[in-house]
């Protein structure tokens, strides 16, 4: 009777410790929450969720060592717990562990399959994890979080097509137009994927004329959209196919999207197709203007105006193509 009596008695004070440990937390009253969640842990340290919130509690009084062994703790204990998961995510996100914070949201998401919230945040944090390393073009650690990722939760939709913006970035081009008609079915009216296959068309030569059919399908699907006409018109020029209509496709995306370098550039270049020259020196020069730091445009224009006999804009038009070229070689 006396152990029965004992544990009660043990019970009711851990919830007590524990309440008010969270409500201490909750209104910024650190010590008080460091005290009660302590006194918590020591009558229950296998229960996850005290852990968890004397992460929150250490990290808030810049105890990083101490928050990192109480979210480890949180992790071991409570593997099998939805709410603990999520708490750790929370967690870990606002600490600045974005790559911690989407596995936790993941295994949330595992025990939670009806969550859909809760799936788009694990995709969500997965791809916030990454972009760090795309943008110091450190492609295979993305490759290898991603395939981790969806292997975990298949038919994630951001890390599907961040993994074609990785094969692109190493250069696995051919990974990248194959994986393609994958990613787009698993979520057809996101942008990205139609983009970054636009990119790299004149490195896949073979496949561009599938591809063609998959960007005149996204222009059917999409007529109020600039981005279908523009890689129709975009694969046209690179098979050197139907000028006249790659041209009327590019003043279509034009008419709804005009400061957008890329449709200017491509006109010029169907216009330098037909041999209209000041036409096409005109569109390249405004697709130079909207992005100042691609030197496509410069070298395209240096052509037409040898073209046009006018020696000293070209050799104008080469010299910043050069100093562009230059800027992009220097910080890579």
């Amino acid at each position: 009777m006396v152990p029965a009596l004992v544990l009660l008695f043990a019970a009711a004070t851990f919830d007590e410790s524990f309440r008010a440990g969270l409500v201490a937390l909750q209104r910024g009253d650190l010590k008080a929450a460091e005290e009660n969640l302590g006194a918590a842990a020591r009558l229950s340290p296998k229960d996850a969720r005290v852990w968890v919130a004397l992460a929150r509690t250490y990290w808030k009084l810049h105890e990083n060592e101490k928050a990192g062994s109480a979210a480890a703790r949180a992790e071991s204990l409570g593997q099998a717990s939805p709410l603990v998961l999520s708490s750790l995510a929370i967690y870990f996100a606002d600490s600045g562990q974005t790559l911690r914070a989407a596995q936790a949201m993941a295994k949330y998401s595992v025990l939670s399959p009806n969550d859909a919230a809760g799936r788009e945040k694990a995709e969500s944090l997965y791809f916030e994890a990454v972009q760090p390393l795309l943008q110091q073009q450190r492609f295979g650690e993305a490759i290898e979080i991603l395939t981790k990722a969806t292997a975990q939760l298949a038919g994630i939709a951001q890390q599907e097509l961040t993994l074609v913006v990785a094969d692109y970035g190493m250069r696995r081009f051919d990974d990248a137009a194959t994986a393609f008609p994958h990613k787009i079915a698993i979520a057809p009216d996101i942008d990205r994927p139609y983009e970054f296959l636009g990119r790299f068309l004149g490195q896949i030569p073979a496949r561009v004329p599938e591809v063609t059919q998959r960007f005149v399908q996204y222009q059917e699907a999409h007529p109020e959209r600039a981005l279908g006409y523009r890689l129709h018109a975009k694969a046209l020029n690179a098979q050197s196919l139907e000028p006249e209509t790659a041209r009327a496709l590019l003043e279509k995306a034009i008419a709804i999207e005009e400061r957008e370098p890329t449709e200017h550039f491509e006109l010029g270049a169907v216009l330098d197709r037909l041999q209209r020259y000041e036409e096409a020196a005109r569109e390249f020069n405004r697709a130079a203007e909207l992005d100042p730091t691609d030197p496509a445009a410069h070298y395209r224009l240096s052509r037409i105006y040898e073209r046009l006999g006018k020696p000293a804009e070209a050799r104008r038009e080469r010299e910043l193509h050069a100093k562009l070229v230059a800027a992009q070689e220097a910080v890579r």
